[in-house]
């Protein structure tokens, strides 16, 4: 079974306790479960592979302390959360726009910059890519919260 953009069920955000994720890198002023009320649909979104037990989960940007305001702000790097054999991977990536096209107005690459752990004991970096590939490749521009963005989206690695 494939990736597939999805609501979280309140049980799997508890299990996995995404509001603590969220809250350690999303930084709006409103901490979860309080900052779903901002959402249309009031829960956690993810890209998910369910046989193979692997999820995606986006985080947020990583915030930067030195802005021109002197008030931290959100830099150009993401950060995602791709949970693989019951540990959790930390990306941290950045996307550079890539020229649109006809079919694809929203045209970008994926770029990584820390990974950590950078492998687990019994998968390779190599095969932690590839999947954190195929859930990106689902996810695109902002996984379920964003269908038209997704369907003219198109997603490129330098990974």
């Amino acid at each position: 079974m494939p990736f597939v953009n999805e609501y979280v069920s309140d049980e799997d955000a508890l299990k996995y306790d995404l509001d603590n994720l969220w809250n350690k890198y999303y930084f709006t002023g409103l901490e979860m479960p309080e900052a779903l009320t901002y959402f249309e649909v009031h829960k956690h979104a993810w890209c998910v592979n369910k046989e193979q037990g692997y999820w995606l989960f986006y985080c947020g940007y990583v915030m930067s302390e030195e802005s021109r305001t002197g008030y931290p702000e959100p830099s150009n790097k993401e950060v995602f959360i791709l949970h693989v054999n019951d540990q959790n991977i930390e990306f941290i990536l950045t996307r550079n726009s890539l020229g649109a096209t006809d079919l694809y107005p929203i045209h970008y690459c994926w770029n990584i910059v820390s990974m950590a752990p950078s492998c687990l004991p019994n998968m390779s970096k190599e095969k932690l890519l590839t999947i954190l590939k195929e859930a990106l490749k689902v996810y695109k521009n902002s996984g379920i919260r964003d269908l038209e963005g997704n369907a003219e989206s198109l997603v490129e690695f330098n990974f």
